[in-house]
C-alpha cells in the first residue's frame, strides 16, 4: 500500500524565487531539492514527468464541477463585455459582479433573499492583485469609491489565524511563518495560557483573552498580536453564551475595520448572538476562528446543525462565511478525514479577500492566511545612516560673514536666519545618506526559507495522500529546520554579543533595547468620541487640546485682585514700551564663553525645525563662533528675539499606565532650535548672577539634587519621630505649572532693566522662571507666637510639601490647615491652581485617631498612609517598606530583561559593568536619604537582589558561597555602597559655595530604638 501511494507522488514545482533570491539562485535549489527526485524503490518512471491519477469522483462532485465551470464560463463572458454606462445595475446583475473576487468559499446572500456560491482556486500567488478593490460588497454604499492603494496602507492587511491547541512551545514556529508571510496581524484560537505565562513574538503587541477551568489549568482562551506598525485599538472584551473571543480596531483617515480571533469548543450550542454582539451596523468587522460548524458551501464535506444556523443567519443577517479551497484541519488518524473548520465571516468588507491554508506547522489545525485587500507589504522604509565629512564643513564656514551692524531689530533678525541658513547649507553639502547594511532583526537565511517552502510543499502533499512513508521524510526535514533556526539564532545572538562587547556604545544601545519597551499606536478619541487615525488629525486633536492646557487660569473675581493683575498689567506695558538701556560691558557674551558652552553641549540631541544638529554646532570654526557671539550681543543690545526660534516642532510621548487613545494622556515634548537653546545657556550664565532664589528650593541649582532634599525631609521627621513628636506633611499637586502660568510670563523681547536686576525673556528656561515665580509662596512667618514653631517648606520645582510636628497629632493638624487658609490668596493673586484631588496628607507615628480631615479651597484632603515624593515612596511608620518592595521590584523587571546579556559570553567586567548602570542604580536611588531607616530584614532583602544577579552573572552553581562570588567579582555589598554614597554627598554638601547645604541633616542624639538617621550611616559602624 505505501509502495502504491508512493508511486502517485507528483513533481513539487517551485512557485518562484523567495523575497530577495536570484532566478538563479532559484533554479539552483529546485535542482538540489531533494524531494523532486523520482523515488529509487518505485516501479519504472518511463518519462521524466510523473502525474498524479485523479480520485473517482462521484455523481454529485461530477454535477457540482460542471455548474462551477458553467459559472465561471459565464462570468468570463460578463467581464469582457464593455460598460458604457455608469447606471446603477439591477440586483442580479449586481450580484454577478459581486462574485467576481478571488474568495474560494463564500456565502453571501442572492438577489432573492437566497445564498449564492462561488468557489475560484488561485494557481499563482500573483492572482490576489489581479481583483478589482472597488467593489460594491453587501451592505456597502452604492456610491462608494475606492482610492488607489499606497504603501502602508492599513487596511491592505495579511491576517494569520492559527488554532495551535496550546501556544506554549509553538512560539518559534509562530514566529518564523509570520516572518516569512510578513504579516501584519496574528489571531490565534485555543492558547491554553494561565496569566503568569508570557506571550512574546518580536515586534508585535499581545492581547490576550485566559481561561482557567475550575479544575486548575489553563484551557480555551484567544489572543491577538499587532505588528508595532500598525495603527490599532484594543476593542472591549464581552461576554459571549458559547463563542470564545478577543479583538481590535485598526483602520486610517477613510475607513476602520475591526478584527476578532473566535474560538467555539465542540459539544456547545452554536449561538448566533454571539456574531450579532460583534458585528456593528456600519462598521467592516471580520471574525476568523474555529467556529466547529461544517457546511458544504465553504469547503465542508458535510453540513452540521450549527453550520446549517451559520448559513442561514448569514443569509439574513447580510454577512458573508468564507472558507479556503484546502482542508484546514488534517488528523493525524488516517482514519479520520481532513475538514474544515477554520472559517472567516465578513461583514461590510470593501474590498477584496483571499484565504489560504498555510503548510508546515506540526499541528493538526493548520494556519490560514486572510489577505485584505491587494495585500502589498506594510513594513517601513529601509533606514538610512549619514555619511558626514566634518573637515569640508569646518572649511565651508571658515569665510562666514554676518554683517557689520546690529543696531535694529531688522538687523538681528536678517542675520540669525542668515547664519541658520548658511549652517544647514553646510550640513546638506558635506551629508551622504547610504542605506542601512543592517537588515530586519532575526530574518531568515535563503536555505532555511528554502528548506521551509520545502517542507511547506511537502506538507500540504501529505495532507492529500497521507502516506507514511512522506509524514517520515516530513518529520526529518522539522527536526533539520528546527536545528538549522536554533543553530541560526544562537550564532547571530553570540554575535550580537560580540558587537555589543567591542564599545560602550553597542553595549547601551543593546541594553536599552532589552530595557524599553515602546508603546502602541493607538488612535486618539477626539470630543465628540470619534477615534483618529491618521497623522493630521491625531496632531489636530493634541493641538486642540494643548491650547486648552496652555490657557492661562482665570483671573479672580475679588475687586482686590483684579485691582493687583490691572497693576502688575501696566508695570509690564510700560516697562516694555521703554526703550533699552546701554548694555554693561561685563554682561556681553564673550567669544571665548561662548565657545565653551557650544563643545559642552549633548551629542546626540533631536534637532529642532531648521534641522541644524548639535554635532554641526560642536564643529563650527572660530570664525563662525565669533559670528555667532555677534549676532548674540545684538540680540541683549536690542532687546529682539528671532521669530524664527520661538517656533518649535512638538512630539507626543505616551504616560506610562495611562489609556493611550485619550490626548491628555500624552506627554508633549518641544524640539527648539539649538542656535536658540545655545543662546539660552549663554543668556542664564548671566542672569544667575542676579537671581536669589529661596533657600528651600532644591530644583534645579548648581550643587543640589532630589537626594539632599529627600535627606532633609527625612531627617526632619525620622529626628521628630525619635522626640516623641507627630509630624502632619501635605504634599501639593501644583495644576499644569509650567503648561499655564509660564505661557502667561513669556515675553517676546529681553530688556535689561537700568538696575540690572530684572529681565524678561521669551526663551527662559522654565524651571528658573518658576523658581523666581514662586519664591512668595506661603508659609506662617509673620503669622505665630513666640512660643510656636514654623512649618517646614519644602521646594523642588513645582513639587511642593509642608511639614509641622508637635506632641499632639491635632495641633500639627492645626497648623497645617492654617497655612492651607493662606494658599488660596497667593493661588489667586498669581493666577495658579492647586489639584485636591492629588494633594495628599499623610501623619507620622502611631496615632490611632486622625485628626480632622484638612481642607483646601473646600474640598477635603485625604489622610493616606504612604505618599510618594520625588520617586521615594514615604510610609507612615518610616520604615520604608514601600520603598523597598519598590526598588526591588524595579530591579527584577530589569534583571529578567537582561538575563541573556548577564548570562552571556560577555567578559565578566563588562557583566559587572551592566549590573552596577542599570540594576544596582535602581536598587540605591536616593538610597542615602533612605537606607537609614529600613530595618535589617529589609537591608538583607536588597543585598539578596545583588546576590542572585552575580550568581548570574558568574554563572555559579548553589554551592558557592555568595561572599565568594563577590569577592571575586571585585564587588562590595549594597550597604558599603551606600554609605559610600552617603560619605560623598554630606562632604559635597558641606565643602560646597552653598552655606543653606552645610551641616545638611545634622548628627543629633537618639534613643535607644529610635530611628537612625541618614548622616548615621557616616558616622557609625556597620556592626552599629
Amino acid at each position: 500500500m505505501h509502495r502504491t501511494r508512493m508511486q502517485f507522488r507528483t513533481t513539487i514545482l517551485r512557485s518562484g524565487p523567495l523575497r530577495g533570491e536570484t532566478t538563479e539562485q532559484a533554479q539552483r535549489a529546485e535542482a538540489t531539492d531533494p524531494i523532486e527526485q523520482p523515488p529509487t524503490d518505485s516501479a519504472p518512471q518511463g518519462p521524466t514527468r510523473h502525474t498524479q491519477p485523479k480520485p473517482k469522483k462521484g455523481r454529485r462532485a461530477r454535477r457540482r464541477e460542471r455548474k462551477m465551470l458553467q459559472q465561471q464560463q459565464q462570468r468570463q463572458q460578463q467581464s469582457t463585455e464593455p460598460r458604457t454606462t455608469a447606471t446603477p445595475t439591477t440586483s442580479t446583475t449586481a450580484e454577478a459582479d459581486r462574485e467576481t473576487t478571488t474568495h474560494p468559499h463564500h456565502i453571501r446572500p442572492g438577489p432573492r433573499g437566497g445564498q449564492s456560491k462561488s468557489s475560484h482556486v488561485r494557481d499563482d500567488k500573483d492572482t490576489r492583485h489581479n481583483t478589482s478593490l472597488n467593489q460594491d460588497w453587501p451592505g456597502s454604499d452604492a456610491g462608494y469609491s475606492g482610492r488607489p492603494d499606497t504603501r502602508g496602507d492599513v487596511l491592505n492587511l495579511r491576517i494569520i489565524y492559527w488554532n495551535p491547541g496550546g501556544i506554549i512551545g509553538k512560539t518559534r514556529e509562530l514566529r518564523d511563518l509570520a516572518q516569512l508571510e510578513d504579516a501584519h496581524i496574528i489571531l490565534l484560537g485555543e492558547t491554553k495560557l494561565r496569566p503568569e505565562q508570557e506571550l512574546k513574538i518580536p515586534n508585535f503587541f499581545a492581547y490576550r483573552r485566559d481561561e482557567i477551568s475550575a479544575r486548575g489549568p489553563a484551557y480555551r482562551g484567544t489572543a491577538v498580536l499587532v505588528r508595532r506598525d500598525i495603527m490599532h485599538e484594543a476593542e472591549q472584551l464581552t461576554d459571549f453564551e458559547t463563542m470564545r473571543s478577543i479583538g481590535i480596531s485598526v483602520g486610517s483617515s477613510e475607513q476602520e475595520i475591526r478584527l476578532f480571533a473566535a474560538y467555539r469548543p465542540p459539544g456547545t450550542k452554536m449561538c448566533v448572538q454571539d456574531i450579532h454582539a460583534i458585528i456593528q451596523e456600519q462598521t467592516p468587522t471580520l471574525i476568523i476562528g474555529d467556529l466547529n460548524d461544517k457546511h458544504k458551501a465553504w469547503g465542508s464535506h458535510s453540513i452540521s446543525r450549527a453550520g446549517r444556523l451559520l448559513m442561514e443567519d448569514a443569509g439574513r443577517q447580510g454577512y458573508e462565511v468564507l472558507g479556503p479551497d484546502t482542508p484546514t484541519h488534517v488528523p493525524t488518524d488516517i482514519r479520520h478525514r481532513p475538514d474544515v473548520l477554520d472559517i472567516v465571516i465578513g461583514h461590510k468588507i470593501r474590498r477584496s479577500m483571499h484565504v489560504e491554508v498555510m503548510y508546515g506547522m506540526d499541528t493538526q489545525h493548520l494556519p490560514i492566511l486572510v489577505t485584505v485587500g491587494s495585500g502589498t507589504s506594510n513594513s517601513p522604509p529601509v533606514s538610512m545612516r549619514q555619511r558626514v565629512d566634518w573637515k569640508l564643513f569646518e572649511s565651508s564656514l571658515e569665510t562666514l560673514h554676518l554683517g557689520s551692524s546690529f543696531e535694529t531689530a531688522a538687523d538681528v533678525e536678517a542675520s540669525a536666519n542668515s547664519q541658520v541658513e548658511k549652517i544647514k547649507e553646510a550640513q546638506a553639502r558635506i551629508t551622504t545618506l547610504l542605506p542601512s547594511s543592517s537588515f530586519r532583526r532575526g530574518d531568515l537565511p535563503l536555505n532555511i526559507k528554502r528548506k521551509l517552502r520545502l517542507k511547506h510543499r511537502l506538507h500540504k502533499l501529505w495532507t492529500r495522500t497521507r502516506c507514511p512513508k512522506l509524514k517520515k521524510e516530513l518529520n526529518g526535514l522539522s527536526r533539520s529546520i528546527s536545528e538549522a533556526v536554533r543553530d541560526y539564532r544562537g550564532a547571530n545572538w553570540e554575535a550580537t554579543i560580540n558587537r555589543a562587547g567591542e564599545s560602550a556604545k553597542n553595549l547601551n544601545q543593546l541594553c536599552r533595547q532589552l530595557t524599553r519597551a515602546a508603546a502602541p499606536k493607538c488612535p486618539i478619541t477626539d470630543r465628540s468620541g470619534v477615534r483618529r487615525y491618521d497623522a493630521k488629525t491625531r496632531a489636530e486633536v493634541i493641538a486642540e487640546h494643548l491650547a486648552e492646557q496652555f490657557t492661562p487660569n482665570p483671573p479672580a473675581t475679588s475687586p482686590n485682585l483684579q485691582e493687583h493683575h490691572a497693576q502688575v498689567r501696566y508695570r509690564v506695558e510700560e516697562f516694555m514700551a521703554t526703550a533699552p538701556p546701554p548694555l554693561p560691558g561685563d554682561l556681553f557674551i564673550t567669544p571665548a564663553a561662548l565657545h565653551k558652552i557650544v563643545i559642552r553641549l549633548p551629542k546626540k540631541k533631536a534637532p529642532g525645525p531648521d534641522g541644524v544638529s548639535t554635532a554641526a554646532l560642536r564643529h563650527l570654526p572660530r570664525r563662525a563662533i565669533v559670528a555667532m557671539n555677534r549676532v548674540f550681543n545684538g540680540i541683549l543690545c536690542t532687546g529682539h528675539f528671532p521669530e524664527e526660534w520661538k517656533r518649535g516642532k512638538i512630539i507626543t510621548i505616551l504616560k506610562a499606565g495611562k489609556d493611550p487613545r485619550k490626548p491628555e494622556n500624552v506627554r508633549p515634548i518641544t524640539l527648539l532650535s539649538h542656535v536658540a537653546k545655545t543662546f539660552e545657556r549663554a543668556l542664564l550664565t548671566k542672569l544667575r548672577l542676579f537671581l536669589t532664589p529661596r533657600q528651600e528650593q532644591y530644583g534645579f541649582r548648581e550643587g543640589h539634587s532630589t537626594t539632599l532634599q529627600l535627606i532633609r525631609v527625612l531627617h526632619y521627621l525620622a529626628s521628630e519621630r525619635n522626640c516623641d513628636r507627630y509630624t502632619v506633611a501635605v504634599f501639593l499637586d501644583i495644576e499644569k505649572a509650567f503648561d499655564r502660568f509660564l505661557r502667561r510670563c513669556r515675553r517676546r523681547t529681553i530688556r535689561p532693566t537700568p538696575d540690572r536686576s530684572r529681565s524678561t525673556t521669551g526663551q527662559l528656561p522654565p524651571p528658573e522662571l518658576y523658581a523666581v515665580y514662586t519664591e512668595d509662596i506661603p508659609t506662617l512667618h509673620g503669622h505665630l507666637e513666640d512660643w510656636e514653631d514654623d512649618v517646614m517648606l519644602a521646594l523642588y520645582a513645582d513639587d511642593s510639601a509642608y511639614f509641622a510636628s508637635s506632641r499632639r497629632a491635632d495641633l500639627a493638624a492645626k497648623r497645617i490647615q492654617r497655612v492651607l487658609d493662606q494658599l488660596p490668596e497667593w493661588l489667586d493673586k498669581w493666577r495658579m491652581a492647586v489639584n485636591v484631588s492629588k494633594t495628599a496628607a499623610l501623619l507620622t507615628g502611631s496615632q490611632r485617631n486622625m485628626p480632622d480631615q484638612l481642607r483646601l479651597r473646600g474640598q477635603a484632603v485625604e489622610w493616606n498612609t504612604r505618599v510618594r515624593y520625588l520617586g521615594v515612596h514615604i510610609d507612615r511608620s518610616l520604615r520604608m517598606t514601600p520603598q523597598t518592595d519598590h526598588v526591588i521590584q524595579t530591579s527584577r523587571a530589569a534583571r529578567a530583561k537582561l538575563r541573556p546579556i548577564l548570562a552571556s559570553r560577555l567578559p565578566i567586567r563588562t557583566k559587572v559593568a551592566i549590573y552596577k548602570c542599570y540594576m544596582r542604580s535602581r536598587l540605591t536611588y536616593a538610597a542615602p536619604a533612605w537606607y537609614a531607616l529600613c530595618s535589617g530584614l529589609q537591608r538583607q532583602r536588597l543585598q539578596a537582589q545583588q546576590n542572585i544577579a552575580l550568581r548570574v552573572i558568574a554563572g555559579a552553581g548553589w554551592y558557592v558561597k555568595n561572599d565568594v562570588i563577590a569577592r571575586d567579582l571585585g564587588v562590595e555589598t549594597l550597604e558599603e555602597f551606600v554609605r559610600k554614597l552617603t560619605r560623598r554627598a554630606f562632604n559635597r554638601a558641606d565643602a560646597g559655595p552653598h552655606p543653606s547645604l552645610h551641616n545638611l541633616a545634622p548628627h543629633l542624639d537618639r534613643p535607644t530604638r529610635g530611628y537612625q538617621l541618614p548622616r548615621d550611616l557616616v558616622t557609625e559602624a556597620p556592626d552599629e
